[in-house]
């Protein structure tokens, strides 16, 4: 019994100590924000590269400098523009405008948020989009994850389990950074990271907080 729980133990130290705290961002962020950021233990940030009005976001290039410079490890999101349509095309501007500017990233994130806002009542046509844009930044390249949670990706898709196969990032404000919470949906059984805190300001930016194990 002692074995195990120093077994146990060790698997929790070890989990705390490579877990990984992060932010994102929808405003331009300097780079005193993010030298202040990674002094304070934020490892990564995950940064808006496509608006939901169907439009690049232009502080993402210099923001991604500024990130990159201070040690941040980059990550981008795009918060489609369903009802422009075209869902390859939007992608395919992203990671154009990415390569071309310089931004080194890892996961570009769909943000799949909103139903009744950014999204028709159509299940079909919504996973369908989606699926269309999962697959299309797969097919440029890019390794594409989903941002999400189960009161937002149900009403939007009905429950489809379209993205599954890619690496879940979930909102829920709780304030933990665990996945203690996570309850599964969409095929997902098991998320990547966690959004445990939204809207708060960090080194005089807005920001939401973030946990990766």
């Amino acid at each position: 019994m002692k074995l195990i729980t120093a077994l146990v133990g060790l698997f929790l130290f070890a989990t705390a100590a490579f877990a990984l705290r992060g932010v994102d961002i929808s405003q331009a962020t300097s780079a005193a924000a993010f030298q202040c950021l990674k002094r304070d233990g934020y490892d990564f940030v995950v940064i808006r590269g496509y608006e939901s009005v169907g439009r690049i976001d232009p502080n993402v290039a210099t923001s991604a400098s500024h990130a990159a410079s201070a040690g941040v490890a980059v990550d981008v999101y795009i918060f489609p523009c369903q009802r422009c349509g075209n869902a390859a095309g939007q992608m395919t501007t992203l990671v154009n405008y990415l390569h071309s500017h310089g931004v080194r990233f890892g996961t570009i994130w769909l943000d799949i948020e909103g139903p009744g806002t950014y999204w028709s009542a159509n299940h079909a046509s919504n996973t369908e989009f989606i699926k269309e844009l999962l697959d299309h930044g797969r097919s440029l390249g890019a390794h594409v994850g989903v941002y999400t949670s189960k009161s937002q990706w149900i009403p939007i898709t009905g429950g489809a389990t379209v993205a599954s196969t890619a690496p879940l990032w979930y909102a829920h404000y709780d304030g933990t950074q665990n996945f203690g919470d996570f309850s599964p949906f969409g095929g997902w059984t098991h998320p990547y990271m966690k959004q445990y805190k939204g809207t708060t300001s960090l080194c005089g930016t807005g920001v939401d907080e973030n946990w990766r194990p």
